[in-house]
């Protein structure tokens, strides 16, 4: 099917943006830049290192055939227990199984490249269905686009959740930044331990998510339903915005907006980047859907069928 963890990185450019591109990391992002005023790159995503061998140091990765955790690492579907590798330390199953595996380039230019991953190729496939991812990012001058799908393989319906989990940074050029972000949903899930424990509830995040303004020190790690596929994120100082638009399978959305102890970096204060992810479904959404929630955002796919979505970002400001 082509090169897989062997293959470089493939770079995109165009205008002033230009992308990176790991085919042996998951078809994950190393970067997404912005030409600032001095000429040179500015990343919007934060950067992976040079060296970056683990999907959490991406600047963004790809979710298929779920996203976010599955509680215990199992839930009930076809009338049985499905029982998949816990790869958390809570004891999850987490952001699905395709983010740290190599993919296969299937054709690529300066401003476009298609890949894909056969889960029949990996021996240790965590999913008791067989699969095939394909992912296909394109670059314009103002605008990136990536459509993701995963497709059953197999000859019983599964289960099925597609998600993109970028990091944004929260200053561009100007240290001055004090990055605006807006995300409309129609409420928040209560939850412990990043699983949903209700059902979804309208309260003052929602609302000043929805309002657009500064994200400032939120510490939050929320799902949230009813995302009407569209956000923004502004940069004032650096006279940036960047603007979602998502297809409607992406209905949901994750806010990931840690201080700096609760992710192990020292100190008070809000780390240098934060989450808004696109996703189809909720976090433990297999599990919802096994209890009778209907609008979690699962979809079941029957032998053969596509579930396919489509997340752009347009940019406008910059040198």
């Amino acid at each position: 099917m082509g090169q897989g963890r062997g293959a470089g990185p493939i770079h995109l450019n165009e205008g002033a943006l230009r992308a990176t591109i790991l085919p042996g990391l998951g078809a994950g992002l190393a970067d997404l830049s912005l030409r600032g005023p001095n000429g040179y790159p500015v990343p919007l995503l934060r950067r992976a290192p040079h060296d970056a061998a683990h999907f959490n140091e991406l600047a963004c990765y790809l979710m298929a055939p779920w996203s976010n955790r599955i509680a215990g690492a199992a839930f009930e579907f076809g009338g049985r227990t499905q029982r998949l590798r816990p790869n958390w330390a809570d004891g999850t199953a987490i952001h699905g199984d395709v983010c740290s595996r190599p993919w296969a380039i299937l054709d690529r230019t300066p401003v476009s490249a298609r890949l894909a991953l056969d889960s029949r190729s990996h021996a240790d496939a965590n999913w008791p269905w067989p699969f095939v991812a394909r992912v296909r990012y394109e670059i314009g001058a103002e605008a990136f686009a990536t459509e993701l799908s995963v497709t059953n393989l197999g000859d019983a319906p599964m289960p099925a959740g597609l998600g993109f989990h970028p990091y944004f940074m929260r200053r561009l050029w100007s240290a001055a930044d004090d990055v605006r972000v807006e995300v409309r949903t129609a409420g928040r899930y209560p939850a412990a331990g990043m699983i949903p424990k209700g059902a979804p509830v309208a309260d003052g995040v929602t609302a000043a998510l929805g309002a657009g303004g500064p994200l400032g020190g939120a510490e939050l790690d929320d799902v949230f339903a009813g995302f009407d596929g569209r956000a923004t994120i502004r940069w004032p100082s650096s006279g940036v915005s960047l603007q979602f638009d998502c297809s409607p399978e992406l209905g949901h959305a994750v806010v990931y907006s840690p201080a700096r102890d609760q992710a192990g970096g020292g100190g008070r204060g809000s780390l240098s980047w934060f989450c808004v992810e696109p996703v189809s479904m909720v976090n433990d959404g297999f599990n919802r859907l096994a209890g009778g929630d209907g609008g979690a955002g699962v979809r079941t796919l029957a032998p053969g069928e596509t579930l396919e979505v489509r997340w752009a970002m347009r940019i406008e400001g910059g040198a």
